[in-house]
């Protein structure tokens, strides 16, 4: 696996794992009929989308065994920066970053630093994970 570019490291402040209202799967079940025989139906159910709340980390700085943060901050109405953080909202499709927010941490650990990053497996395909 190659790893792409170095990635965007962020605070992680809130995220939440729902049903697409894009993407679909086409699924076939077995359901009971009314004489208790299983029948496979075909439906459609839709995909998951995990949606994140962040702060964009511009610097990070290490005090002792501590690190603090200096954030990208909110623009003016003239497009110059003020003193106050700017927040971020996104949603994505990407099952492996699905699977680690539903394994690999919890709203509890929040906020958390963490660095976004793309990759390109073997088949030339990209994709996204936390690092």
């Amino acid at each position: 696996m190659n790893r792409g570019g170095g990635g965007c490291k962020i605070l992680l402040i809130d995220y939440v794992i729902q049903e697409s209202k894009i993407e679909k799967h086409t699924v076939t079940v077995n359901i009971p009929d009314s004489d208790g025989i299983n029948q496979e139906v075909t439906k459609t159910v839709p995909g998951k989308v995990l949606a994140f709340k962040f702060k964009k980390i511009v610097k990070t700085f290490v005090m002792g065994e501590e690190e603090k943060y200096l954030f990208e901050k909110k623009k003016d109405k003239d497009g110059n920066p003020t003193d106050v953080d700017a927040e971020f909202y996104t949603f994505t499709g990407s099952k492996i970053m699905i699977d680690q927010a539903l394994n690999d941490f919890s709203p509890a650990d929040l906020p958390c630093p963490t660095v976004i990053q793309q990759f390109q497996g073997k088949d030339g395909k990209t994709y996204t994970k936390f690092t």
